[in-house]
């Protein structure tokens, strides 16, 4: 059966959109993270790295994720290369990966070149979660990933835009080299590299993404998988 991410044209004006609205059957989940956070608990990640949240600056997480394997062809233009028979299975080891760690994502932000959008298809078939995902394709994300240090401001300005505070707390942003890994690095503030489907996990702690999304934020890099 094939499984696609829940798809979102364009970007949602600033401010409080329909999906940033809590259902009444979230409230005694974010009542639940209210009273956690108000306790300052320390938050333990993946590779054992702890961000400290409290009332005012809640956990956050960014996943950075190259595509899969593509193919390649002089007959199609690069925007329009598919994933290969190596790229959808990493793209069903990296979303098992995910779900293994307990970082399935709550909104995605991806370039909307065709290997993005298969790695990501590919990706909900082994991780049916992926598949409920608000997912928004932009084509800044191809164009800016070719530019020298353009990404990371990119993303930082992408993520404010459309990221709900409330409900979000875990975005992946899928896309290409060279701008995913300078990205990475700049975030991290050392060296990171990138295969094929390996995604870099963040973590940062702030009172909303506006917060995290600046210059000087704070963000630790947990692992590379």
């Amino acid at each position: 059966m094939q499984h696609q991410l829940g798809r979102t044209r364009g970007l949602h004006a600033a401010g409080l959109s329909p999906r940033c609205l809590t259902p009444a059957s979230h409230l005694s989940v974010v009542a639940k993270r209210f009273v956690q956070a108000r306790s300052g608990v320390n938050v333990a990640t993946a590779e054992g790295v702890k961000v400290h949240a409290t009332a005012s600056n809640k956990l956050r997480r960014m996943i950075l994720l190259r595509h899969a394997d593509s193919e390649t062809s002089a007959r199609l233009r690069d925007y329009d290369r598919p994933i290969s028979l190596q790229g959808k299975r990493e793209a069903a080891n990296i979303a098992r990966r995910l779900q293994q760690l307990g970082w399935i994502p709550d909104l995605i932000i991806a370039s909307n070149s065709k290997r993005t959008k298969q790695t990501l298809d590919t990706m909900a078939e082994a991780a049916a979660e992926l598949s409920q995902v608000d997912a928004h394709y932009l084509g800044s994300l191809y164009t800016v990933a070719a530019l020298d240090g353009q990404t990371k401001h990119h993303l930082e300005e992408t993520i404010r835009s459309v990221a709900c505070d409330f409900k979000n707390s875990c975005i992946m942003c899928v896309g290409h080299n060279k701008g995913w890994e300078e990205a990475a690095s700049a975030f991290a503030k050392q060296a990171v590299r990138l295969g094929t489907a390996s995604a870099a996990l963040f973590e940062a702690a702030g009172s909303s993404w506006e917060d995290v999304t600046v210059p000087d934020t704070d963000w630790k890099l947990v692992s590379v998988v």
